[in-house]
């Protein structure tokens, strides 16, 4: 990694190149370290990558684009994965009300273009040393992206119910993304609540207190605590559920059936990522950004072969198993992954050396958290966070596979 900047960190978010330059010339003058991006899907990868203090965003990005709406929907974004960081709208051709409607919708303040240089970096040192919350930090956290309409619909679903109170049930297969839907859920609520994050297959009671349960593997709740949810439920004072499971349609014997009515108003299911090319090139390059901003290194570039082997292979782990796949892509020096990088030399599978290959279930989940493990040194806690796991559980399925 290069060592961090003295200066506070800005993110600045803008499609034209000659303002971008213009305002890193400024702002590097001003003791400022500026981060570039010129969409949402790198504004996003930038800010969960590296520690960022102030956030400066455009509100247009596609060509002739003046109602804001990209910047209002990235804003959104932006405040529900770093909620502490401020974010100052620019704004133009949007005009005053955009502006106005930013700053309803969360951000800090706004600054129109063509902007005064000295009341620029006036707002921008006011802004941060009004900051509310603690800096930003990196903690891992991923924005749920994708590139397919369907995932958009999807996702557009999930937006929708999220300022609701109706109980969720998310499924799909292992690695899908289900617990980073069930954090932008959260996020994307309107009311002011507290969430609770619940293992079915540890919990031994349920909890008193939260406003949200988030139940990861809620068909893993012994029966009579099935019973005892379901009672709740039942009550004028009952938390909302936002239940994770692997698949309902399986083995819906799995739930007890006054549990499954309630949890089942709203249901979501994640298709396994397999076949779907779009979003397994829109995650590809995210994770491209992200491990080359997070280690340092130059960013891989992709060209038609290696998406089109990334769009064959197989891919039992899903977006989990994509992701390690890019970061190795990124750290290809470490691993002599030199042969990845020629065109016409991948073929389905074979991406990277070392990566998960196909085979059963419990292979892939022993592989999976093996190398998770490595990665972290062994550190439980930090390999637990990123698997999405308990350390209890974690430890139990280590226990299972001997690791």
């Amino acid at each position: 990694m290069t060592d961090s900047p003295s200066g506070p960190t800005l993110l600045f978010v803008d499609d034209d190149i000659d303002i971008q330059s213009a305002a890193r010339l400024l702002l590097t003058r001003r003791g400022f370290h500026v981060l570039a991006a010129h969409n949402a899907p790198e504004a996003l990868t930038r800010i969960t990558a590296q520690n960022v203090d102030l956030v400066l965003l455009d509100l247009n990005y596609a060509p002739g684009a003046t109602s804001g709406a990209e910047g209002l929907a990235l804003l959104k974004e932006l405040l529900a994965l770093r909620p502490h960081v401020p974010v100052i709208v620019v704004t133009g051709h949007s005009g005053v009300s955009i502006a106005v409607a930013a700053i309803r919708a969360g951000a800090a303040d706004f600054v129109m273009k063509p902007w005064s240089n000295e009341r620029l970096i006036t707002l921008l040192q006011n802004t941060l040393q009004n900051r509310r919350g603690a800096p930003s930090e990196i903690h891992g956290e991923q924005p749920f992206l994708c590139g397919s309409d369907f995932m958009r619909r999807l996702l557009e679903k999930a937006d929708r119910v999220a300022t609701t109170r109706a109980h969720i049930l998310i499924s799909g297969p292992t690695g899908t993304g289900k617990s980073l839907l069930a954090r932008r859920i959260c996020a994307h609520a309107t009311d002011d609540v507290s969430s609770l994050s619940i293992d079915g297959e540890s919990c031994e009671a349920l909890p008193q207190g939260g406003d949200v349960w988030v139940i990861d593997g809620i068909e893993r709740l012994t029966p009579p605590l099935q019973r005892a949810l379901a009672d709740r439920l039942d009550s004028a004072t009952a938390p909302r559920i936002i239940a994770l499971t692997g698949s309902i349609e399986s083995d819906p014997t799995k739930f007890h059936p006054a549990l499954q009515l309630h949890i089942g108003t709203i249901h979501i299911a994640l298709p396994p990522l397999e076949g779907r090319e779009e979003d397994i090139v829109a995650l590809a390059r995210h994770f491209l950004r992200y491990f080359a901003a997070r280690h340092g290194y130059p960013e891989p570039a992709l060209d038609d072969d290696h998406l089109s082997a990334l769009a064959a292979r197989p891919w039992p782990q899903n977006v989990r198993e994509l992701r390690q796949v890019m970061e190795r892509f990124v750290l290809r020096d470490e691993v002599n992954d030199t042969a990845a990088l020629v065109p016409g030399t991948l073929s389905p599978g074979t991406l990277v050396p070392g990566t998960l290959a196909p085979g059963t279930l419990e292979d892939a989940e022993r592989s999976l958290i093996e190398t998770t493990l490595r990665r972290h040194g062994f550190n439980v806690t930090r390999a637990a966070r990123e698997l999405g796991l308990t350390r209890p559980a974690l430890y139990r399925r280590m226990a299972r596979h001997g690791l």
